[in-house]
Order: C-alpha cells, then sequence, then structure tokens
C-alpha cells in the first residue's frame, strides 16, 4: 500500500519563497505549546482538542499573512489521509499528506474520528508546537508493551487489594493517567490480570512507564521523576530488592 502520492512539497517563485520562509519563522516563534482542553471518558484521560488548536494556531497565523488549508485526501487503499496546506498572502504555499491505515469498511464516523486526529497533529507540526495529549499516550503504550513475562505471583500477591476509587491526597504520588488516574501508587495492586484495566498495577508504573521530556525543554518533570522513583521503590520493597525488572531499556519507545 502506497500511503504517499508524489506531490511538490513547494511551489513558489523566489520573491515568494523568501516572503513565506520569513512569515513562517515569525510565525512559529511565536507559537506556543498547547494545553489539553478535553477529556476522553472511554480511557480517563485528556487531550488537546482540535478547536483548541485552531484557536491557538489560526490569529498567530493570520498576524504573519499565513493561511492553514486542510483537506480530506482519498486514492489510498484502506487508509485515511490529511493534506495540509501553508500558504502565504505572496503566493507561496508550502504541503505534506500524512496518512493513517484504518480497517476496510470502516464507517463515516470512525473516519471522521481520523481525519480530526490527524489535523490536530498535523497543525501541532507545523506550528512547531507540542500538544498535551494523555490519549495519544495511553495508544503508544498498550500497543508497544510487551507482555510481562514474570513468575507467577505468590498467594499474598494475588490478594493485594484492588486500588481505591478515592482520590489520594495533593502530596501522595498518585497514577498521573489511565485507569487507576489520581490512585496512590501504595495503594495499586503489585501486578493485575484484569486486561481491561490499563496502566493500573505498580508494574507498570515501576517497570513499565517512562517519563518523558514535555515540549521543546527537554526536560523530565520533577513530578513524573518523583513518581517514577516511588514506584520503583514500592515494587522494591515488595520483591525484597532496591532495584526493579526489567529495565527501561526492554520497553519500545
Amino acid at each position: 500500500m502506497n500511503l504517499y502520492q508524489d506531490l511538490p512539497s513547494m511551489q513558489t517563485n523566489p520573491d515568494s519563497q523568501v516572503a513565506l520562509f520569513k512569515a513562517l519563522v515569525s510565525f512559529v516563534s511565536e507559537t506556543k505549546d498547547i494545553v489539553a482542553d478535553d477529556y476522553n471518558p472511554h480511557f480517563k484521560s485528556k487531550f488537546a482538542s482540535l478547536s483548541k488548536h485552531l484557536e491557538v494556531i489560526k490569529p498567530i497565523a493570520k498576524k504573519h499573512g499565513l493561511a492553514i488549508i486542510q483537506l480530506p485526501v482519498g486514492g489510498y487503499d484502506n487508509a485515511v489521509g490529511v493534506r495540509t496546506m501553508v500558504i502565504h498572502e505572496q503566493g507561496g504555499f508550502i504541503t505534506s499528506d500524512a496518512v493513517i491505515p484504518c480497517n476496510e469498511g470502516m464507517n463515516g464516523q470512525n473516519a471522521g474520528s481520523l481525519y480530526s486526529y490527524i489535523r490536530r497533529y498535523a497543525l501541532a507540526s507545523v506550528a512547531g508546537v507540542a500538544t498535551e495529549d494523555d490519549d495519544a499516550e495511553l495508544d503508544r503504550v498498550i500497543k508497544t508493551t510487551p507482555k510481562p513475562t514474570y513468575a507467577p505471583k505468590t498467594q499474598a500477591q494475588a490478594s493485594t487489594p484492588a486500588p481505591s476509587t478515592s482520590k489520594a491526597s495533593a502530596s501522595s504520588n498518585v497514577a498521573p493517567f489511565g485507569d487507576a488516574k489520581g490512585v496512590a501508587l501504595s495503594a495499586l495492586p503489585l501486578m493485575s490480570d484484569d486486561k481491561s484495566k490499563k496502566c493500573a498495577d505498580l508494574n507498570y508504573w515501576a517497570n513499565v512507564w517512562q517519563p518523558r521530556p514535555f515540549g521543546d525543554t527537554g526536560k523530565i518533570s520533577a513530578k513524573d521523576l518523583a513518581t517514577k522513583a516511588e514506584a520503583q521503590r514500592l515494587w522494591g520493597e515488595a520483591n525484597g530488592s532496591s532495584e526493579s525488572q526489567p529495565s527501561s531499556e526492554d520497553v519500545p519507545f
């Protein structure tokens, strides 16, 4: 399946190209990371909506003589695509396609969700910003994390109570997202056999999850580092060791 069609990424004369590049430099220098404003009740996660992206990006683009146009594109086998064009008022433009494979026979409603998803990430790429999106993070974790190959649980581990649904105090280390979001790490079971719950046991936070830098800072937040350290400490105590297993090198990111 060919996910990309041959299309000139830029069509412009030298004068309009210079004007386009100058406008893009000014545009990108003023954009800021986009904060989540919506909530997915299915995954209990937050994300920045398409409306929020447009609200943040369009006024800055207009200020510098730029317009961003996004169109659905066809001609792909079992894939949904969006073509994003950035046009300058003096005639220069750049364009790029983003395509995601999809199931055969997908209905219009599901295709519309994919179009919206692609548009959000294409807009963030054009503007050179990061977008807060627990939805995408959780989806990446679920699809890339290999099935654990640990020894069978002991009787004590098997009887560990399920996490409480009550929120922990603000000073506690809690699960930052997933089905156990807001639950203290110390209240989580060591390992859970309930596949319907995601990121809901101590094993995930101690051995699988890896904190990531946010935005363009290149730095991991102190809160995420503290959450990881506490999860590893609790895991080590429960297993009679100060080291957690497996190492982060075993998890593909």
